[in-house]
């Protein structure tokens, strides 16, 4: 295991260290943590004047036999030199090395550089992270001789950075499946906290329950399953009743209890109990046309296209009175009338009648089947990969699909408001 850290010239005084019940005199907090880990091996980034002042006092009370490596870097007056003591202390490690920092010394910039780095290499390169250790001399206990300095371990504080990232991603694409993980992790810590205890076994289970129900969510969103994933988020508000409590109490998930209203305005709108009723088929289409336009604000433009293109044939079927909008028959009959007036209108170019008798009853019906033209040639050439001649560029598909979800939104729902 390696032990990364920074020094700077400074005014260094011993002090004792303590950690997890153990203690250790010196006036540098890594040579405590040296201590207390047992590293095989330490590198130090250091200046050129902490080099000069201060680096053989240092040295000579590290624990004998460690291999130590010391690496100068620069002051970190501007965001070159920053970047630059990113770059020194990411290639200092070897790819699945196990490390620990300690990042109590160095000048103000160094621990926040060192967090972050250790904060990279565990998310971004999968490095095995010991600890992050930081000596609170400021909050030293004055009151014994030698006085007591408290050590902790920052790892866990990395954990905001992971909620940020996974709060990043829902924000922007909606999936929530990274949230759900952290969650599990920290129900896995509960319950192992718990034992036999039931009151601690049902705080962490509601933990796993709502991981469970966004995982859920995601995933048939991801998948296109509408009317999964109706079903699914209709039962998460009661997810977040009961694991609100749990979160507020739980250091570690705290994050997300700050994250909770924003997870429930995104998707509840969307949630429908028994979505695939006859009876609540024109609630469905609303609840459906509000999930496309989900997918647009996302640029899920795959979804949100194959949605569009099979929520206007139920759309279709509602307007002419046929509400079971799964029946099989159904649903071919509107694509046949559908696509023979698509087939009309390439004939005509338009100039012509092109709407079926059997459409003539759907209001404005010419739009409806222009509009059933684009969806069908852009969810066609997006789900065959593009592997045609007169293939569209992505540009113009978004372009055109930005087009149709507007245009389908305007298309009123019988029997209540568009």
């Amino acid at each position: 295991m390696r032990l990364l850290t920074f020094l700077g010239v400074g005014n260094y005084q011993p002090t004792a260290y303590a950690w997890q019940g153990r203690e250790h005199v010196s006036a540098y907090a890594p040579v405590a943590s040296c201590r207390f880990l047992g590293p095989d091996c330490l590198t130090v980034f250091l200046t050129e004047e902490a080099r000069q002042e201060i680096f053989d006092a240092f040295l000579a009370d590290l624990p004998p036999g460690l291999t130590v490596q010391a690496l100068s870097i620069p002051l970190g007056q501007n965001e070159a030199e920053l970047w630059q003591i990113f770059d020194q202390v990411s290639g200092a490690v070897a790819p699945g090395e196990e490390v620990a920092f300690d990042i109590t010394h160095g000048l103000r910039s160094f621990p926040l550089v060192g967090l972050l780095v250790a904060a990279f290499l565990r998310s971004g390169l999968h490095t095995p992270l010991r600890a992050v250790m930081y000596g609170a001399y400021d909050v030293r206990d004055r009151s014994v001789t030698p006085n007591r300095t408290p050590m902790f371990d920052l790892t866990p504080m990395l954990s905001l950075l992971e909620w940020a990232a996974a709060a990043d991603r829902f924000n922007r694409t909606g999936d929530a499946r990274y949230m759900a993980s952290l969650l599990k992790q920290q129900q896995k810590k509960l319950a192992l906290a718990a034992g036999a205890d039931k009151s601690g076994l049902a705080s962490a289970g509601a933990l796993g329950g709502l991981a469970d129900t966004l995982t859920e969510v995601s995933q048939s969103l991801r998948l296109i399953r509408p009317h999964q994933a109706m079903e699914q988020i209709a039962g998460l508000p009661s997810r977040v009743r009961r694991a609100r409590p749990v979160l507020e109490r739980s250091a570690a998930a705290r994050p997300f209890s700050l994250l909770l209203d924003s997870v429930e305005s995104n998707l509840v709108p969307l949630g429908l109990q028994t979505p695939a009723s006859s009876r609540l088929a024109g609630e469905g289409l609303r609840r459906q046309r509000a999930m496309i336009a989900w997918y647009r604000e996302r640029e899920q433009w795959m979804q949100a296209v194959t949605l569009a293109r099979e929520w206007l044939v139920g759309w279709t079927l509602f307007q002419l009175g046929r509400p079971d909008l799964l029946d099989r028959g159904n649903r071919e009959y509107a694509e046949d009338a559908l696509g023979r007036g698509a087939g009309a209108l390439k004939q005509t170019g338009g100039a012509g009648p092109f709407v079926p008798a059997d459409l003539e009853d759907l209001p404005d019906a010419e739009t409806v089947i222009k509009l059933w033209s684009d969806l069908t040639k852009a969810r066609n050439d997006i789900n065959h990969a593009g592997m045609r001649d007169d293939a569209g560029k992505p540009a113009g598909l978004v372009a055109m699909i930005r087009a149709c979800v507007a245009q389908l939104e305007t298309l009123p729902i019988r029997n209540g408001a568009a």
